[in-house]
């Protein structure tokens, strides 16, 4: 004996054959009164209230079957209900919101983007100004690497007070720029910058100091360059350009630079202590010497008593008898208090001093100190340090061979593309009036384009990658789960996208076929089909593509070449899904019931 809910389900059942919907309505509800989490029969009562024209309530059911389907980690599934939602209330912005969140967390960032971007223009309509920004804040999570959404959070944050937000955007943004060779971008932003920021006088040379703390020494070494050429006594752009070259190891032109710093600044001692340094990195113990005879008793008197030790212990390592190199060691570690060692050395230099003594061929003099005394004089041969002269154009002779410091890295390939943008001419607006809104923004151009994205543009900016196996798996994915609740533009949409997997392209071609043959938009489906006819495709390929233009050929009311085609099949390979079934079939027709397919699962 049946039980109540089975009892129910049956006339529902039946009063939906018969047509009597508003009955079979109350039967479902009846149904999920017993048993409120049968997600599938509250499917059907949803899609039932649509057809009696009970909106709200339809929304309602989807509503919930969204929230199990979403609690449970099933997006796509949620995903797909929730375009139910949005066909039957276009204009609501939650149900918007809510699917840019479904999207943003299986990691269908283009879809998630084209969902938030509905809203931003919608709160922008409604002058609603902290909402749109919240969803700006939300687009650049979901993809930081978009230009034009960093340029419009960061014009959003400054229009709203938000100065130091802002400011810390855009240096993001011009970081961006820069790291992709957009020179026109780049130089526009910096405009904007000037505008917007008056007091930040060196923003382009605070970007490049943020890329080379980030480990991108070569890109920011040749914007530093670019900077010097127009203003070679700017200091900090000397001192970064010292970094970068460290960074990048590349002695001999470190050492090269350290003698252009010092013919603007003649003064500075970290220049002099580097370009020593330099020198006995190369274990060039002569020149180091020199340099020391040169600069030490200024180094001294600046109190970098440190660094004339690191370069003495350095020097003693490459030649420990040299009473010149041990003295310079022995006096830079009393002026720091280093005693023990000092007297150690001492002792040394004694010892060294009686067996130099005893030797039959003394040993060439060396004018050095003969004591501890930083202000006896350290007078040394000049070191031979090429100085240049003033009209020398300093940063060409440091930039001749930028080619090789950069030699390691590489722009990203043109063929790399996913979202395009083309943001070559900033369209600031006048943060001084209020801007007229209409339709999208001024000046953002829209990322979502299919034209923009098949159709790249000599100046842009390109973002992304092509795309991998994860993402075509979710637009596929998505696809099914459209086509499974009818909505076909959708499904043709995400199968469209998921086909730039080369891997999925005929599988995709076929479920787009089939979305248009349930659509009865049956030549094109037909069109689709001969198109992937080709001689190249596998047996299995071939079997897929007849077995689907046999059904929309049925579908034509063609049962003859329907036929013709299933035996091809058959011939080949008769185990192929059900084809053998259907030319077994009694009736002739290829067209089986839904209840004898029921239980019948695709292979």
């Amino acid at each position: 004996m049946s039980s109540p809910k089975d009892k129910l389900i049956e006339d529902a059942q039946k009063y939906t054959q018969r047509g009597q919907l508003d009955k079979a309505v109350k039967a479902y509800v009846q149904v999920l009164s017993l048993e409120p989490s049968a997600i599938n029969l509250r499917q059907k009562l949803a899609e039932l209230l649509v057809k009696v024209g009970q909106p709200d309530a339809a929304r309602t059911e989807y509503e919930t079957i969204g929230k199990h389907y979403a609690s449970n980690g099933f997006y796509l599934k949620a995903i797909a209900v929730h375009k139910q939602v949005q066909k039957l209330f276009p204009s609501d912005i939650t149900t918007t919101l809510t699917l840019a969140g479904l999207n943003e967390k299986h990691g269908l960032v283009g879809n998630a983007l084209a969902e938030y971007k509905l809203a931003y223009d919608y709160y922008e309509r409604e002058s609603n100004s902290a909402e749109s920004l919240k969803v700006l804040e939300k687009m650049q999570n979901v993809d930081p690497q978009n230009a034009n959404i960093k340029l419009k959070l960061a014009e959003a944050y400054f229009r709203a007070g938000k100065t130091e937000e802002s400011y810390a955007l855009f240096k993001q943004l011009a970081l961006l720029l820069h790291e992709r060779g957009d020179s026109g971008p780049f130089a526009n932003l910096n405009t904007r910058i000037q505008q917007l920021f008056p007091g930040k006088t060196e923003f382009i040379v605070e970007v490049l100091a943020n890329q080379l703390e980030e480990g991108n020494a070569a890109k920011a070494l040749g914007g530093l360059q670019t900077l010097l050429k127009s203003n070679p006594r700017d200091k900090k752009i000397w001192e970064l350009i010292v970094r970068a070259y460290r960074r990048l190891d590349q002695p001999q032109r470190l050492m090269l630079v350290y003698q252009h710093f010092l013919h603007y600044f003649p003064d500075e001692v970290s220049a002099k202590t580097g370009l020593i340094t330099c020198h006995t990195d190369q274990k060039d113990i002569k020149g180091a010497l020199g340099l020391l005879d040169r600069y030490e008793q200024e180094v001294a008197s600046s109190g970098a008593f440190d660094e004339l030790v690191a370069i003495y212990r350095k020097l003693a390592e490459l030649d420990p008898i040299n009473p010149r190199i041990l003295e310079g060691l022995q006096r830079a570690c009393k002026a720091v208090g280093m005693l023990d060692e000092a007297a150690h050395l001492a002792s040394k230099i004694e010892t060294l001093q009686k067996l130099s003594s005893n030797a039959v061929v003394p040993p060439a003099p060396v004018d050095v100190p003969t004591g501890g005394d930083w202000e006896s004089g350290i007078e040394g041969a000049d070191a031979g340090v090429y100085m240049p002269d003033e009209n020398e154009l300093v940063a060409e002779s440091i930039a001749d061979d930028s080619s090789v410091a950069c030699g390691d890295e590489t722009l990203p390939d043109d063929s790399e593309i996913e979202i395009e943008v083309d943001i070559d001419d900033f369209p600031f607006e006048d943060t001084a009036t209020e801007k007229e809104e209409t339709g999208a923004p001024d000046g953002w151009a829209e990322p979502f384009d299919d034209g923009a994205m098949a159709s790249p543009t000599p100046r842009s900016v390109r973002f992304g990658s092509s795309l991998d196996g994860s993402d075509a798996q979710s637009h596929y994915d998505l696809g099914v789960a459209f086509k499974e609740m009818g909505l076909y533009d959708e499904a043709i949409n995400e199968f469209r996208q998921a086909a730039g997997d080369p891997a999925r392209k005929i599988a995709c071609n076929l479920l787009q076929a089939a979305c248009l043959r349930e659509r009865g938009e049956l030549a094109a489906a037909q069109g689709i089909l001969n198109a992937l006819m080709k001689p190249e495709l596998n047996l299995e390929d071939v079997c897929a593509v007849k077995y689907e233009l046999a059904l929309v050929l049925e579908a034509q009311g063609d049962n003859e070449g329907a036929a013709g085609l299933m035996a091809e099949i058959d011939s080949v390979n008769a185990d192929f899904r059900d084809v053998h079934a259907r030319l077994k079939n009694a009736g002739g027709s290829l067209e089986f019931s839904d209840e004898e397919l029921q239980d019948f699962e695709l292979k």
